[in-house]
């Protein structure tokens, strides 16, 4: 396959340098310990072995994440439901797998009246918390057999404790038991995130509690749990079958170092998809060209605490410039054009207005990070990104702004 073309004909000038395609890693090294999850065309799990990109979905955009831990120790629900705590009108089914995720299928039998029962996935002083942190919830879930009759709510939720298991508070979402697909479709991923709220808060507890007005009767699959301290949910992270604990998945780190390094003149294209805001305290990189440190860099991200894509120049570990092209709406593709030179740097978002700086460049340019802000892997896109192309010259404004509008 020829991975050097003109990018957009029509815009003549030096032809661009794929970096990294849809469905195809390009010039890009991907680098990741472990197995991780990735998601087919049609949008269901399927595993990726290690050291493998993960392009997923009908886009197939290389999926980047950072490392995450899984805080629930039997997510597959293996040892007759071990750690799990269920109430008298819920119990446990049969497990199983299904599309490459562990499940737990729960019998709702529901004898009447206004009900509310309780399942907890992992009970008091195991996952240890602390006020201000942020903790999120997720699973699949369907229901299997039986009728949403009856039952009101799922309600996912977390509970805070002290050091002797004393309530402190109670965190929750709920979500529409009618709305739940049932098992002709396919399984919901429903995700919930808090913050601990009590300076006394030691531990949480997670689980979640069924509602019901009426009799009612159903069988409940619920599958890949998973509780993380972050403030948006990641892809699975499953521990292996018959080793109940606690599991990670570890950085993806997609890499390309051109023979020579980077010049002192170049463009870079990304055309990527973030399927959230960044969140306080850490920017969603989607690229950085570094020096093999975070001292001298040039970096496109989501800068922290918004939607805001910023292109960054630092060297010797300070900062001399910032350019904010504009924000990316989550969920939604994005493209962004970065040129630089010395003293002459420009960005442009979407075809948007060119923001430009004069900086000076950082020596000894190397190596692309894809999907990064940091060489500490801690800046992860935890998004897609689709596309990205290189150019060895400063393009002048007008072309920037084009490359930043081609389809």
């Amino acid at each position: 396959m020829n991975l050097s073309y003109s990018l957009v004909g029509a815009l003549g000038g030096d032809p661009s340098l794929r970096v990294l395609g849809p469905d195809n890693r390009g010039r890009v090294t991907v680098s990741r310990s472990g197995t991780a999850m990735a998601f087919t065309a049609a949008d269901r799990p399927e595993p990726a072995p290690p050291d493998t990109p993960r392009f997923s979905g009908t886009a197939r955009r290389l999926l980047v994440e950072g490392r995450r831990v899984n805080l629930l120790r039997n997510p597959r629900g293996e040892n007759s439901l071990q750690y799990w705590i269920l109430p008298a009108m819920i119990s446990g089914a049969g497990t199983g797998t299904e599309d490459d995720l562990p499940y737990v299928d729960l019998a709702c039998a529901f004898t009447g009246g206004s009900t509310a029962q309780n399942v907890t996935f992992e009970p008091n002083a195991f996952i240890p918390a602390t006020q201000g942190q942020a903790f999120t919830l997720s699973f699949y879930v369907r229901r299997m057999s039986g009728s949403a009759a009856g039952f009101t709510n799922l309600r996912m939720r977390f509970r805070e404790a002290n050091t002797g298991g004393g309530f402190l508070g109670d965190h929750w979402k709920d979500v529409a038991v009618a709305s739940l697909p049932d098992m002709s479709q396919p399984p919901l991923r429903l995700s919930f995130t808090t913050t601990v709220l009590n300076a006394s808060t030691m531990f949480l507890t997670a689980g979640f509690r069924m509602d019901a007005s009426a009799a009612g009767n159903m069988v409940l699959r619920i599958s890949a749990l998973q509780v993380e301290q972050a403030a948006f949910a990641s892809s699975p992270v499953m521990p292996p079958a018959g080793a109940p604990a606690s599991a990670s998945r570890e950085a993806d780190m997609p890499l390309w170092s051109p023979p020579g390094g980077f010049g002192s003149q170049g463009t870079v294209v990304v055309k990527a998809m973030l399927p959230q805001l960044a969140p306080f305290g850490a920017s969603q990189g989607l690229w950085q060209i570094d020096d093999g440190t975070d001292q001298n860099r040039l970096q496109l991200r989501n800068t922290s605490a918004g939607a805001a894509i910023t292109g960054v120049v630092e060297a010797g570990g300070t900062t001399l410039a910032t350019l904010s092209a504009g924000n990316m709406t989550p969920g939604v593709p994005f493209r962004a054009a970065f040129t630089w030179a010395e003293g002459s740097q420009a960005l442009c978002l979407g075809g948007g207005a060119v923001q430009v700086a004069s900086a000076a460049l950082p020596p000894g340019l190397i190596r692309m990070l894809v999907g990064h802000a940091s060489t500490q892997l801690n800046r992860a896109a935890f998004g897609e990104i689709e596309l990205v192309d290189y150019r060895p010259t400063r393009v002048s404004d007008g072309m920037l702004q084009a490359l930043a509008n081609a389809l």
